[in-house]
């Protein structure tokens, strides 16, 4: 019995680590592929993590005729459009805002998104209400300022400054934060750019937390013609460039390691079934 039990075992294991969800650590996933708000004026963009809230601006549109690749690599979903500024609309920006929710309020971090923009002055992301959080910005030198624990109370700002100059060429771009490792980390196109090794242990800093999540702020459409912005994801770990929106689909580290577990076990039992 028991080399069919192993079997099965394996089997079992191989079949949960090919079912192990590419974005099992994913809290926050705005697409940009539909505008659910009916009015003439304005955008809706759902978010599809449970509990999240939406995507929201009065200045934005859903582009159907731009978007950084017709299928997201990793996933292989189809990829219909981005979200620009309409052409004369108000200060002539995304200036998109998601309302905060609990899972927002992580230690570690991971925030990416595909990106252009001719514009010199703008903030991309950004989760913060002063002393806090983090905000992504300066489009001609692309830098992020992201607040770490002091381990008393308070926050200590790290500034990376990454020398990328945006241009009307799509890119992806990531921000991670480890807490275990106190490492923060900047990619363009899943290259570090910039990085900094701080305190290990320290999670990232939120202050009272609450802050919306500022999407596009600035990033002009009208002047520029290319103020866009796509897939915008936000995980609760540090993942790795291979994990990225922008790879290649790969299995998850936690599948491999199943997978390694199911052949192992596999093995076994061929092992015991030829000594019957």
């Amino acid at each position: 019995m028991l080399a069919p039990l192993s079997r099965r075992l394996g089997l079992g294991l191989l079949l949960a680590a090919l079912a192990t969800p590419a974005g099992a650590a994913t809290i926050g996933y705005w697409r940009m592929e539909a505008d659910l708000d009916p009015s003439a004026n304005g955008v809706r963009v759902a978010n599809e993590t449970s509990g999240g809230t939406p995507l929201i601006s009065n200045e934005a549109f859903i582009d159907l005729a731009a978007n950084p690749n017709g299928t997201v690599p990793k996933t292989g979903a189809t990829n219909l459009g981005s979200i620009g500024s309409r052409l004369q609309g108000g200060t002539n920006g995304i200036n998109a805002s998601i309302a905060s929710y609990s899972a927002l309020d992580t230690a570690s971090l991971t925030a990416e998104f595909w990106a252009r923009t001719g514009e010199s002055e703008a903030t991309l992301l950004s989760r913060s209400s002063g002393a806090n959080g983090f905000t992504i910005s300066n489009p001609n030198n692309l830098s992020i300022t992201y607040y770490v624990s002091n381990g008393a109370g308070g926050g200590v700002a790290v500034t990376l400054n990454t020398g990328h100059d945006m241009s009307a060429t799509w890119h992806h771009y990531a921000f991670t934060y480890d807490q275990g490792t106190g490492m923060g980390r900047f990619y363009v196109d899943g290259v570090v750019v910039a990085s900094n090794d701080g305190v290990d242990g320290r999670a990232l800093y939120w202050g009272a937390g609450g802050q919306s999540l500022v999407v596009g702020q600035l990033m002009d459409y009208a002047a520029a013609f290319n103020g866009t912005m796509d897939e915008l994801r936000l995980s609760n770990v540090a993942l790795n460039p291979t994990q990225f929106l922008g790879s290649s689909t790969v299995p998850e580290p936690a599948g491999l390691f199943l997978l390694g577990i199911a052949s192992a076990a596999l093995q076994r039992s061929r092992k015991a079934s030829s000594k019957r």
